[in-house]
């Protein structure tokens, strides 16, 4: 149980079971779009908690680590590691990293690597995505199952994300109350339409500091990768010009699992 909830990913996002589809395209004919709205931070660390209904249950950072060349072009680097501690580290060990490159003009992923282990499960995954081309290659191994490594490749929809990437495009949108977004995430080796709803303003407090926040739920029309159907997601972002995600909430069986920022850091 706990596997599939302690992973910042599942905090932060849900992923729907619709898959998405691209058209046929030309390499040669298909052009970078330039994205606007809110710029991210060129630096960046965001300290969170983990708790799992009162039981602190680990420990987790978000970084953005500046611009560095991917695909021949400038990217942003973002990554996100967590860790379980104290009583739950005893019995049931989590080491998650996942880093993704954001293409600094188009807010598309160009690339992604993941190393995550969860109890006995343990996986190492890479993907370029070529978006001009609207293509994916993927490399997978499974290392609780005796080293297989997998090679998956497939189409792109256009400006096409991973999960984790997903998160800072969203705190690049000009959000407000009522709102709904759709955004294309590779998950594994297929699509999936994210829906986030912004659902409401408020004011939260936690170890961080008070702030003033947009609350942004994800919709799961159907029975989903992280969790089961009607389980709810809350992610609080500020609604000032950091957009920082600073609380992320998830339903799980029994009580939640809950993500929430301890202190932080921002670069010029």
């Amino acid at each position: 149980m706990i596997r599939r909830h302690i992973t910042l990913a599942s905090v932060f996002l849900l992923l729907m079971t619709a898959a998405g589809h691209a058209d046929e395209v030309t390499c040669e004919t298909t052009t970078w779009r330039v994205a606007g709205g809110n710029p991210l931070p060129p630096a960046e660390e965001l300290n969170f908690a983990l708790r799992w209904g009162i039981i602190t249950a680990g420990a987790a950072t978000l970084s953005v680590h500046g611009v560095e060349e991917k695909a021949g072009r400038p990217a942003l680097h973002v990554s996100s590691y967590a860790h379980s501690t104290g009583v739950v580290d005893t019995f049931y060990k989590v080491q998650d990293r996942s880093d993704s490159w954001i293409d600094a003009a188009s807010l598309t992923t160009v690339r992604y690597e993941k190393n995550v282990r969860e109890g006995s499960y343990r996986i190492q995954e890479n993907a370029d995505f070529d978006q001009k081309c609207r293509r994916f290659l993927q490399h997978s191994v499974r290392f609780d199952k005796n080293n297989r490594a997998e090679d998956r490749s497939g189409r792109l929809p256009p400006y096409a994300l991973d999960v984790f990437g997903s998160l800072y495009y969203m705190r690049t949108l000009p959000l407000a109350v009522g709102q709904t977004y759709t955004l294309d995430v590779l998950s594994g080796d297929k699509i999936w339409p994210l829906v986030v709803n912004v659902k409401r303003r408020e004011t939260v407090k936690v170890t961080g500091g008070r702030f003033d926040c947009f609350v942004l739920e994800p919709i799961l029309r159907q029975p989903g990768i992280f969790v089961a159907k009607g389980k709810k997601v809350e992610v609080w972002i500020t609604a000032d010009e950091r957009r920082m995600p600073v609380r992320m909430r998830s339903e799980v069986v029994i009580g939640h699992v809950a993500a929430e920022l301890v202190n932080y850091k921002r670069g010029s």
